[in-house]
């Protein structure tokens, strides 16, 4: 009948996996080979990562009130500004700001939902009040220093909200010139450098408590990868303080860079946006979506104590090679922003520490 036995009382052969599926084929082992080739080039740069940022975490101990965020990227400077650094280990370098945007991630699970509330309606505002502040600054300056209007937009974008991310994001959005976001971007990166290692000496002699000057670091400091690294500089506390303020700042890049990119079309000076809301979600960091859902998730309850310990120590060792990374990549020889662009950069930057010092003197208890 239909459900007869093969011949000889073999199975069907549909009944029996054939030899050729079980073994992988000439295209799946290439295709896997190439996958592992490429996964090696970013090796050498990442264990690099790991050798600088241990080394910063074993010196710290020995020189007093510093921490090892300082030693990691200070012995980072040194290496890439003094050594020829080998081809072999960009890469991996390169990759520093996919481990913070991991450690941020993993952070949610010891950040319950109520802490990352806690910032409030008057965190909001002053962050709110920082972004309007730089753009406003850096506009007005860029006029009386002759700069071009798209380079001030640019500046004004980078310090207020996400430093080199908002920059790039707001080039092609507001059609500016490649050497305008290279000028724009120099500047920025200068200014963060200096931050890292300045806003901790100053904190700690105006006597800030961890609260403070995390919110000082997440709302005056540009790029996150900065701002993280100045947070921890000062303590823990205020790293975790510094993390989520600068969070928000980062969450508003679509809607302002949208604003401005609406702003200029307006006058005819760059194409009119067609779909707003795709504008939005490509210029939103999606990390913040993972730091949320962690939060969330540890707040109900369903992560245990130990989960939330590993967690907590391997966002640890990603911050460390993070802060090696952010050493490593700055290459003070590439900083040539020149006079004007550095001049109302750091007006701008000046501004924004103290108003927003004073806003936390006023508002943060």
């Amino acid at each position: 009948m239909g459900n007869s036995p093969s011949p000889g009382g073999a199975s069907p052969a549909v009944s029996e996996p054939t030899a050729a599926a079980a073994v992988p084929s000439a295209r799946e082992t290439a295709a896997s080979g190439d996958i592992l080739k490429r996964s090696l080039v970013y090796v050498p740069g990442i264990l690099l990562l790991l050798a600088v940022g241990y080394l910063g975490k074993v010196t710290a101990p020995y020189v007093p009130h510093t921490e090892y965020v300082i030693w990691a990227i200070a012995f980072g400077m040194l290496i890439r500004n003094v050594v020829s650094i080998p081809k072999i280990f960009l890469p991996g370098i390169g990759t520093y700001e996919l481990w913070l945007k991991t450690g941020i991630v993993l952070m949610g699970a010891r950040l319950s939902l109520q802490h990352v509330l806690a910032i409030g309606g008057i965190g909001l505002t002053m962050v709110a009040v920082e972004i309007a502040l730089s753009i406003a600054v850096a506009a007005w300056l860029s006029r009386r220093f002759g700069l071009t209007e798209k380079l001030g937009s640019l500046i004004g974008v980078g310090v207020g909200i996400c430093g080199v991310s908002a920059i790039i994001g707001a080039t092609g959005a507001i059609g500016a010139k490649q050497e305008d976001a290279s000028y724009a971007i120099a500047t920025i990166l200068i200014f963060g450098a200096i931050m890292v290692l300045v806003y901790p000496f100053l904190g700690h002699l105006m006597g800030l408590s961890d609260l403070r000057f995390g919110y000082w670091a997440g709302l005056a400091v540009d790029n996150t990868a900065e701002a993280v690294a100045t947070g921890f500089a000062y303590s823990d506390g205020a790293g975790r303080v510094a993390t989520v303020v600068k969070l928000c700042r980062n969450a508003l890049m679509g809607v302002v860079i949208l604003y401005m990119a609406i702003a200029y079309a307006r006058r005819g000076l760059t194409a009119d946006v067609k779909d707003k809301g795709k504008f939005l979600w490509d210029r939103f960091p999606k990390f913040i979506i993972g730091f949320l859902a962690l939060s969330v998730i540890a707040s109900l309850g369903l992560l245990g104590k130990e989960s939330i310990t590993a967690m907590n120590n391997l966002s640890k060792w990603l911050f460390l090679v993070t802060f090696a990374g952010v050493g490593l990549s700055t290459e003070f020889s590439k900083m040539k922003a020149g006079l004007r662009p550095f001049a109302v950069g750091f007006v701008v930057e000046a501004v924004v520490s103290v108003i927003t010092l004073g806003m936390i003197f006023l508002l943060i208890a």
